[in-house]
């Protein structure tokens, strides 16, 4: 499929002039994760839930600060005529989850991460998902077992914090009331965005067990990388929780299928231009 078939033509944007809080509350309202930075019929960057997160609600910034300051610039983008595999890479090697998609050097749309495992989910047999099927017990090679934790009761600026400091976008949630804590739910990035700053709470006086997303979805480390990101796609979430015998073992993010995907195509991603295997 082309890119041109798979972007979105419709961008969200403001100007860079907008407050930290009023794009909080465009991301909520349209449910994205992110935001076009426009000035002068020119797109000049970007916000996403990440850089609220971890340049602005970690830091303590004012919800009314310009989003100038904060924006992330420039604007990484992709021509329309590049290939799905291109911008898979693009946003693996950038640590990012949006692009532009440009068309004769203007941005007529928008490509994010969802867009790209949906449309490798897609291609079921001849696609780069299915490449990576041949792997025995695939998810245990993808999941991160070092489980990020936070409790319940910790302020959702607690949460934030931890997320900055860790480069990650979510934290399981444990219920430290029981004897034993136990996990109960999940606090990530676009709860922290569209519940959070999106609807103005106290960053310090809201506990992470408000605005936590539960109950949990998880998957078996037995099954298969098609499940999970089906699993993914049907929920609308960007992290499964993984589990073996009915235990929570790791955790497994949409940003883990692009880099294992990238990963396994840096042989021709490299191979030198016309060389035809000879």
């Amino acid at each position: 499929m082309s890119l041109k078939k798979l972007m979105h033509r419709t961008i969200r944007k403001t100007d860079p002039e907008t407050t930290i809080g009023d794009v909080a509350r465009l991301m909520c309202h349209y449910k994205i994760g992110s935001i076009f930075i426009e000035e002068q019929d020119r797109f000049i960057g970007i916000v996403t839930e990440t850089t609220l997160v971890r340049k602005v609600f970690a830091h303590h910034v004012s919800s009314q600060t310009p989003v100038r300051a904060f924006m992330d610039a420039p604007l990484i983008s992709i021509d329309v005529t590049q290939s799905t595999m291109e911008a898979n890479h693009l946003m693996h090697f950038n640590h990012i989850r949006h692009l532009g998609v440009t068309e004769a050097g203007t941005v007529v749309g928008v490509l994010s991460v969802r867009d790209l495992v949906r449309h490798f989910l897609s291609e079921k047999h001849d696609g780069p998902l299915a490449a990576i099927a041949d792997i025995v017990k695939p998810l245990t090679v993808l999941i991160h077992r070092n489980l990020q934790t936070i409790p319940a009761f910790a302020s959702i600026q607690e949460a934030a914090c931890k997320m900055a400091e860790r480069q990650i976008g979510s934290l399981v949630v444990m219920d430290t009331a029981a004897e034993t804590a136990q996990p109960i739910g999940l606090i990530t990035e676009t709860d922290l965005v569209r519940k959070g700053l999106g609807q103005s709470m106290d960053p310090t006086g809201t506990s992470v067990g408000a605005l936590m997303t539960q109950p949990i979805i998880d998957i078996d480390l037995s099954r298969s990388i098609d499940d999970a990101v089906s699993l993914m796609v049907t929920h609308g979430v960007r992290h499964l929780l993984v589990s073996e015998s009915g235990k929570i073992v790791g955790i497994l993010s949409v940003r883990d299928f692009i880099g294992m995907i990238s990963i396994r195509d840096l042989p021709r991603y490299f191979k030198p231009q016309g060389n035809d295997g000879a």
